[in-house]
């Protein structure tokens, strides 16, 4: 697996890759998630699959938890999934709230925060919130945050400030 989060009393893993033992057989599910049993941390039987949109093509890259809620971040999209409960449901698909690289998102005092080409969002429980907007208006104008922001920005978080820290590129060498 490529991701991995806690909820719940149980780990949930994303992007997997399926080791059958009866069939010498791998198989690579990069918009699958599996689950553990409840206490059972490091266990992930073939049959709890979780699949919120099976074979779109888009891979999974990361996966967030947050107030009985993962985040379930892919190439395209952003999948909001209930795990409150014994079934797993999907809530809400937000498209174009995606990232492209594990460290585009991060969890603060307030929710989990991620960057992308398009804008920073915030995820508090209840709503995603675009933080480069203030009442309905941009702060940062539309052109000044495409010149910053590629996709390969990554964020974190300083919980002494309650500030947020973008990088513009992670792959760049300067």
């Amino acid at each position: 697996y490529k991701t991995a989060v806690v909820a719940n009393r149980r780990t949930y893993i994303g992007n997997v890759q399926i080791e059958y033992d009866e069939d010498p057989y791998t198989e690579v599910k990069g918009d699958a998630m599996l689950k553990s049993p409840v206490n059972q941390f490091d266990v992930f039987p073939s049959k709890s699959i979780i699949e919120a949109s099976v074979r779109d093509g888009d891979e999974i890259i990361k996966l967030e938890e947050y107030a009985d809620r993962i985040l379930q971040f892919k190439k395209r999209k952003m999948h909001l999934i209930n795990v409150s409960q014994q079934v797993e449901f999907l809530e809400e698909t937000f498209l174009h709230k995606r990232i492209n690289h594990p460290a585009a998102s991060c969890k603060t005092d307030f929710g989990v925060a991620w960057v992308n080409s398009v804008g920073v969002y915030l995820y508090d429980g209840q709503k995603v919130s675009n933080l480069l907007e203030k009442g309905g208006r941009q702060i940062i104008k539309e052109g000044d945050w495409d010149t910053f922001a590629t996709d390969n920005s990554i964020i974190g978080y300083l919980p002494k400030k309650r500030q947020l820290i973008v990088l513009k590129d992670c792959t760049a060498t300067s």
